[in-house]
């Protein structure tokens, strides 16, 4: 019998290999992230607002929208079908079956990114249990065709017996998400020139400036990274999960 791994940090790598499958799609995916990224000025000259910190991010979720709602998941749907060759989503119809669940699963994520937010808004702790127990079922909705309150029964199960090494390996992706914003975030204040702490650069500036082009760019590498990782996560514990059941 085979020993489950202590450790799911190797999710990591795993992630970086995902990637490596299909590089000029990765490729083309953070190119299309870096000019959504970019929509997010072009949308605040449009809408004739100035620098805030506050609307940036707004602007900036809905220029990424197509990426996060459609584009992602598909990636994510198409590595686990050639990976995995499941029964809820085998290689040979990955596509029709990513086109029937596609929606229905962004719904899910959204409305419980709404509930996760909620309880940070109320109260840091609740919205720190809620996402660890219930994560994972908009992915379990995607690429295993879970209804969602099997979904969220499935994640919550999981979750309560294995949440340890996932989130050691989810911190581990986010401590390391966070170096590159640091970096990012020293480089830009010695590249750009000077501007007011409380409003930020303006859209006009961050779209004719390359440095935030190419920033973005490796912001969309690092994206796509996180989520092949969460993928090969999820793959990790799908394995713990089957791995228990069958020694019941």
């Amino acid at each position: 019998m085979s020993t489950l791994s202590t450790s799911h940090l190797g999710a990591l790598r795993e992630g970086f290999q995902l990637l490596r499958r299909h590089p000029p799609l990765v490729l083309g995916l953070a190119i299309l992230a870096m000019l959504l990224a970019q929509l997010g000025p072009a949308l605040e000259l449009a809408a004739g607002v100035g620098p805030s910190l506050i609307l940036q991010p707004l602007f900036g979720f809905v220029g990424l929208l197509p990426l996060e709602m459609y584009f992602i998941p598909r990636l994510q749907a198409q590595l686990d079908a050639e990976t995995q060759d499941a029964h809820g989503n085998p290689v040979t119809t990955w596509q029709e079956t990513f086109d029937a669940r596609w929606l229905r699963s962004f719904l899910a994520r959204l409305g419980l990114s709404v509930v996760i937010g909620l309880g940070f808004l109320l109260l840091l702790i609740p919205g720190i249990v809620l996402l660890a127990l219930f994560g994972w079922a908009p992915t379990r909705m995607l690429i295993r065709g879970d209804s969602l309150l099997e979904a969220l029964r499935w994640s919550q199960s999981a979750m309560a017996r294995h949440w340890p090494r996932v989130v050691q390996a989810v911190l581990a992706m986010l401590m390391l998400a966070l170096v590159y914003q640091v970096a990012a975030s020293w480089a830009m204040d010695r590249l750009l020139p000077a501007t007011d702490p409380d409003l930020g650069p303006s859209a006009l500036l961050r779209l004719k400036t390359p440095a935030f082009w190419v920033f973005n760019l490796l912001g969309g590498a690092m994206n796509l990274w996180i989520n092949c990782s969460l993928l090969a996560l999820f793959h990790r514990l799908e394995a713990a999960v089957a791995g228990r059941a069958s020694n019941l």
